[in-house]
């Protein structure tokens, strides 16, 4: 859509985000270059400002892929229970989140979220580790972490 900070992964894997733009871009799987050094994206005859969130899978190699490293702005799930209905929580530069799941890849601890989470509702979202998509329920967020493990709590009983 070309909207600031939209997030969408690239048939190469890569995950990017459009910043500073808000066009109105409607299209179903468009034909795009993307210019990493430079930071943009052209479809058509538009140009936009986008970041790298995450690059395309390693290539094949055996063994397990290795666990995500955090590194600053990151939101990471650090519980997902199950028994606990569909919610989990999230830690993030701004403190930790309440997150329902929605539908789509179901998160679990170490997932890395990629996606804008700054506030209450439905959200879209990425998942690092494999590049899947989600659907989440922003509950609540910018929690600290007794106000997180409270909250939590009273959704899990």
């Amino acid at each position: 859509m070309g909207s600031n900070d939209e997030v969408f992964r690239l048939d190469d894997g890569s995950v990017w985000k459009v910043q500073y733009e808000y066009e109105y871009l409607y299209e179903y799987y468009p034909r795009v270059t993307v210019c990493p050094g430079q930071g943009k994206l052209v479809i058509g005859k538009k140009v936009l400002s986008v970041v790298e969130l995450s690059s395309g899978p390693p290539s094949r190699r055996s063994g397990p892929a290795p666990a995500p490293t955090r590194t600053p702005g990151q939101i990471i799930v650090v519980a997902a229970q199950s028994g606990c209905r569909d919610y989990f929580v999230a830690d993030g530069p701004t403190g930790f989140y309440l997150l329902e799941w929605y539908g789509g890849y179901s998160p679990s601890v170490g997932d890395v979220i990629l996606g804008d989470i700054s506030g209450y509702g439905f959200k879209d979202v990425l998942y690092q580790r494999n590049g899947a998509s989600g659907r989440v329920y922003v509950d609540d967020y910018m929690l600290s972490r007794p106000g997180v493990i409270e909250k939590y709590a009273e959704k899990c009983n």
